[in-house]
């Protein structure tokens, strides 16, 4: 295995001016997609560590719309509203999952029109991890969450599916969910700093590789 091929997914963790109660921050190469947290990459000091891409216009992941749920989600959690936190943690990780499959799109080619496409034929969350994700990237996301270290992260998540929705739907078959306990909620939060972490591997395994052949690839990776 080459460097370059064991290097592909890392990223490094998040630090510097992030605190631990708060969304990280990653910045994004242009060129190539790569995300890392590592703040001199950030201020464009140096070329990318990935495709060795000049260091302008680093934006900033995730998205600040993402930021302000997760404000509002840790804010809740501290306020002791489990089933708000439960609710919203779970939005949360369909929108981020949204996020990183448009990437993926992007990264294969697709134009914002296909990307549109795409994702409103996949609406459900379980088309876009059982169907959409695999087609794309060649992996069931449960073994790519696997390989990146996350192996309970996809399983944990149904948990959390599942239990956001016997609270909200009505089951003609079980007895209606009344309230979310605090482990649940607990658990939610669990997952949510992981996202983070979980995604960001994944971008730099799926999308910044299928980006490199685009730019020159840095010494020694």
């Amino acid at each position: 295995m080459t460097k370059h091929q064991h290097n592909k997914g890392r990223a490094s963790e998040p630090h510097g001016r992030d605190a631990p109660d708060t969304a990280p921050t990653y910045f994004e190469c242009p060129q190539c997609g790569f995300l890392s947290a590592d703040l001199e990459f950030g201020a464009g000091n140096g070329p990318c560590p990935f495709c060795a891409a000049p260091g302008d216009s680093r934006r900033v992941f995730p998205a600040e719309r993402l930021r302000r749920l997760d404000g509002r989600i840790r804010r809740y959690h501290g306020e002791g509203e489990s089933e708000i936190v439960v609710i919203l943690v779970a939005a949360f990780l369909e929108a981020i999952l949204e996020d990183i499959i448009d990437r993926i799109l992007a990264a294969h080619g697709a134009d914002v029109t296909v990307r549109e496409v795409v994702l409103d034929g996949q609406r459900a969350i379980g088309g876009r991890i059982g169907r959409l994700f695999p087609h794309l990237t060649g992996e069931q996301f449960e073994e790519a969450a696997a390989e990146l270290g996350y192996s309970d992260f996809p399983a944990r998540w149904r948990e959390v599916r599942a239990a956001r929705n016997a609270f909200i739907h009505d089951s003609p078959f079980n007895a209606p969910q009344e309230t979310i306990d605090a482990s649940m909620a607990k658990q939610s939060m669990d997952l949510l700093g992981q996202a983070y972490r979980l995604f960001v591997l994944i971008n730099n395994r799926f999308v910044a590789d299928t980006h490199v052949p685009r730019c020159a690839p840095a010494d020694g990776l």
